[in-house]
């Protein structure tokens, strides 16, 4: 019957609305609501037909000349039925069209190894927020100084970082340390890098010559300290920087934020402050300025050289002319300090440092180098000398689970999980590393420094142990041994320190 082929057809169009996946919840409450009116009109239809029969049984049986009674069209309903359904499924797909346009416009949020990630929908903005945490355990063994050290739980660091991209081609960090008591800010620049091989960082950064060791990020150290040539670098400086990479020929330049170069050739130029050796700087002391510069190369990068394409060498050097600037004491890998400088006593002349440097990294296998000579003129009173301090390292690391090593973060190939008989990634480090201080440090009678209380010489020796559960978690278990020229009194030496040292790190 052609009613039943019209009702099967708006069942079948009404069967085939309700099934769309996409459809919202608001509109599945509609749809509910059809699909009743539907099955109301549809058991009207049976009865009508059931009607219909009774009828054509009636007339066959009854009266002749009798008619039956009129019965509504089903083809003027269901004609009804279908305009309504085209109705709604152009309304449906209008709402589908806005709701595609909403989520066009709306932020992307993520959460992974990266950190915590917001991006506009266009891509133009981004803000990602990380951070990491450094539980540490020191104990000073062979203590025979009376407990003069105390052994000590800490929180080396408590750092939290947060990136942000403007444009795709403006870059802004802000990080903050929250550890031993004091807030501190490490970082706070801007990176205009329109162009991957000319950009400009302006604010408190790293500087271009804060050492090989310490262009490495905490996290990413194979022993909990850096080494003794850590002493002559500063950390931190504020100014302005010019910078950029150079690809392999046939290759495409891709932009990395300093310090990290990832190129064939990289540069960094800058203008700063002038921080002293050792120190975060965060505040002028005079009107003059350092000059400082970095030259990075990957050699072997793209050259079909497999062992050699993890190979950078590079040299950094300072200048500048600092004006009764304070000093700061060296310091051992217990962060005890073996020189100190008496008071009054100011760097201001001439001073510059030179550091050369190189890694190389080959699978599992890692090794950093690196020496430092900082040159400067102390002033106490009217009396003065020219200070060369000297210091170098050498430290090599193994993965010893086989993944590869690297200058940033190690990455275990399988995650801690006994069950599945997996235990994440184990790395040996060891380091030789020393620094000398120039003897003129103790001229004029120690009026510089007193040699009773300060060393001519350090030299220290490491090993370590690290653990990476999952890319997130970090345990570090550290010996190391300094021994001392000078430093105590009668020209004896200052007696050696030997530290143990354990470290939790946690990162996201």
């Amino acid at each position: 019957m052609t009613i039943d082929r019209n009702r099967m057809c708006a069942a079948a169009f009404l069967a085939g609305l309700v099934a769309e996946p996409a459809l919202a919840d608001a509109v599945d409450e509609r749809l509910r609501a059809m699909e009743s009116r539907l099955q109301a009109m549809e058991q009207r239809l049976q009865q009508t037909e059931a009607e219909n029969q009774r009828l054509r049984q009636a007339l066959n049986g009854g009266e002749a000349g009798a008619k039956p009674p009129p019965t509504p069209e089903p083809g003027a309903q269901l004609k009804t039925l279908n305009s309504k359904v085209a109705a709604l499924e152009s309304k449906l797909e209008q709402e589908r069209k806005l709701q595609q346009e909403a989520a066009k416009a709306a932020p992307k949020v993520e959460m992974g190894a990266a950190g915590l990630t917001v991006k506009s929908a266009d891509d133009n903005y981004r803000l990602n927020l990380r951070g990491y945490a450094q539980a540490d355990g020191t104990v000073y063994m062979d203590d025979s100084r009376g407990d003069k050290v105390a052994d000590n739980f800490s929180i080396r660091r408590a750092r939290l970082t947060l990136d942000g991209s403007l444009f795709q081609s403006v870059d802004v960090r802000f990080s903050p340390d929250f550890a031993q008591g004091n807030v501190r800010l490490f970082d706070a620049f801007v990176d205009l890098h329109y162009f991957p091989w000319a950009s400009l960082m302006a604010g408190k950064m790293r500087p271009p010559v804060n050492g090989l060791e310490r262009q490495q990020g905490a996290p990413n150290l194979a022993l909990a300290e850096r080494g003794l040539t850590q002493n002559l670098t500063p950390a931190r400086d504020i100014g302005v920087m010019l910078h950029g990479e150079l690809p392999y020929p046939g290759y495409q330049a891709q932009y990395s934020m300093p310090p990290v170069f990832r190129e064939f050739f990289g540069y960094q130029l800058g203008v700063f402050n002038g921080a002293r050796d050792g120190a975060n700087l965060d505040s002028e002391k005079d009107d003059n300025k350092e000059f400082a510069g970095r030259l990075f190369s990957h050699p072997f990068l793209h050259s079909g050289i497999g062992p050699l394409q993890g190979l950078g060498i590079g040299i950094a050097g300072s200048w500048g002319q600092p004006r009764k600037n304070a000093l700061n004491g060296l310091k051992t890998t217990g962060q005890q300090t073996f020189l100190n400088y008496k008071d009054g006593v100011t760097a201001s002349g001439n001073a510059y440092r030179v550091t050369p440097g190189a890694y190389w990294y080959y699978g599992p296998f890692g090794a950093l180098t690196e020496y430092v000579i900082s040159s400067q003129d102390l002033v106490a009173g009217v009396r003065s000398v020219r200070q060369d301090n000297r210091g170098w390292q050498v430290a090599a690391s193994w993965v010893m689970t086989g993944e590869d090593n690297s200058f940033q973060a190690i990455r275990p190939a399988r995650i801690f999980d006994p069950a599945a008989g997996t235990w994440g990634a184990l790395q040996l480090a060891a380091r030789w590393s020393e620094l000398e201080v120039d003897a003129d440090s103790f001229r004029y009678g120690g009026v510089f420094a007193d040699p009773a209380k300060s060393a001519r010489k350090a030299t220290e020796w490491a090993l370590g142990l690290n653990w990476y559960p999952n890319t997130h978690i970090k345990l570090m278990a550290d010996y190391a041994q300094t021994y001392f020229q000078g430093g105590a009194a009668k020209g004896k030496d200052r007696e050696p320190e030997k530290v143990f040292q354990t470290r939790f790190q946690y990162q996201f």
